[in-house]
């Protein structure tokens, strides 16, 4: 009679996989970036090999061991070029090593050059201001190699005066501030990358704050609406629980032995109240301190009784219940499936109460928790013996989605209704779900 289980009852839950997205739009930028530093590398190259053959020529002024030297420190700056593509991922090593091949070997200092925003975007501080000094050190050396060459790039601007004519060792005194013009836009750019890079951080965490803040809104109203919804429980359910509770008990008193039907039916109305009066209280303490050590939750061990109690008061239930070692379960769950075989005892005792609830439970660590419950419809479909709110079904529903669960309620092909639930025994913890769910 009950419902076929669904796919879920192994505890597997699918999630299905939406269609792949488009292309990562960043892809196109990456290839450009890449294109661009290849570029880079080929002038720098271009610059270095320049400057080699200048110091490594015949007519350079400098001794055949030193032109050697020259030569092949343009080779050894050339290959330490490719680096620069790069730059981006190790910024500081990259830029420190080619300050200092600079600094030693009569080259171009442009591949340098082109290191350093990267790395003042990549620092603070004295670690900054240190890679700056040392790239403008080596643009310095790297001049003044360049004006006592035979074939100077630099004296190119003032009509090539040959090596050392006054007007070519003029260009000595212009030369820190030729080096601090060149190495000006690199800082430049530079800062204005770790500026940017501050910012986009400023950004990140304002947003970070404003979630932060939001949900904290959210959680104070969220808290104002328990404090209500706990006093308003208080000052009208409870009282109504206590005030039906005590007219029960009143009665029972007043007949007393002379009438042991109408006694029997006032203590079950004055018992069951005051065990609802109970629950509510508990619900009313966890709303307002949802904080404090959890007590009064019901257990797969309280199952027995709760069916006893329910046979005490006419209702046919019969059983099967088969979980081995119900203390290992979650008390979450535990506590759901307690609430969810109460809510079908009392469908059953408003729908269908002359008929018999045929209940099974079941479950361990490995398969999780099964609950099935099935009763015949009431013969002549009778009404309801009280009117609710129709409520129980999607109480129901909603006790196991919270817990990563899955629910089935409705008519078989038998035409008898029953009821499927699947629990996990143990559920991943999720904002809000150590809260009971009563």
């Amino acid at each position: 009679m009950p419902l076929d289980p669904p796919a879920q009852d192994t505890g597997e839950r699918r999630s299905s996989a939406g269609p792949a997205g488009p292309p990562e739009r960043g892809a196109g930028r990456r290839a450009l970036a890449l294109t661009g530093s290849i570029l880079l590398v080929l002038l720098c190259a271009f610059f270095v090999f320049s400057s080699g053959g200048i110091h490594s020529g015949e007519d350079s002024i400098l001794p055949p061991a030193l032109r050697g030297y020259a030569m092949i420190g343009a080779f050894a700056m050339a290959g330490a070029s490719l680096l620069l593509i790069w730059r981006r991922r190790w910024p500081v090593a990259i830029a420190l090593g080619l300050i200092i091949l600079t600094a030693l070997v009569p080259t171009s200092p442009l591949p340098a050059l082109v290191a350093l925003p990267s790395a003042i975007a990549a620092t603070t501080g004295l670690r900054r201001w240190g890679l700056v000094v040392g790239a403008y050190a080596a643009t310095v050396i790297s001049l003044a190699w360049d004006i006592g060459a035979t074939t100077s790039l630099l004296s190119a601007f003032i009509r090539s005066p040959a090596a050392g004519t006054p007007e070519r060792l003029a260009l000595y005194w212009v030369m820190p501030a030729i080096a601090a013009f060149a190495i000006a836009p690199f800082v430049a750019v530079g800062v204005v990358r770790r500026l940017r890079l501050e910012r986009d951080e400023a950004r990140q965490g304002t947003a970070a704050a404003e979630r932060s803040i939001a949900v904290l809104h959210q959680e104070v109203e969220l808290e104002r609406h328990r404090q209500e919804l706990a006093r308003e429980l208080h000052d009208t359910l409870a009282a109504r629980l206590s005030t039906l509770s005590l007219h029960a008990g009143a009665l029972e008193m007043t007949v007393g032995e002379t009438d042991e039907r109408t006694t029997a039916a006032a203590r079950a109305v004055r018992e069951s109240a005051q065990g609802s009066l109970d629950d509510l209280r508990q619900v009313v303490r966890e709303l307002r301190s949802p904080d404090l050590p959890e007590s009064g939750r019901s257990s797969l061990a309280g199952l027995s009784a709760l069916i006893d109690d329910a046979a005490r008061h006419g209702t046919d239930v019969r059983a099967q219940l088969f979980v081995p070692d119900p203390e290992s379960c979650d008390p979450r769950v535990a506590h759901a499936a307690f609430r969810l075989v109460q809510e079908a005892i009392s469908n059953l005792r408003r729908h269908a109460p002359s008929s018999a609830l045929h209940l099974e439970v079941r479950g361990g660590p490995e398969t999780g928790l099964t609950l099935r419950t099935a009763n015949w419809p009431e013969p002549g479909g009778g009404t309801p013996s009280t009117v609710g709110g129709g409520n129980g079904l999607l109480g129901m529903a909603e006790r196991a989605e919270l817990l990563g669960g899955v629910f089935q309620a409705g008519a078989t092909t038998e035409g008898s209704f029953a009821m499927y639930c699947w629990l996990p025994w143990s559920p991943p913890t999720a904002p809000g779900s150590s809260a009971p769910l009563r």
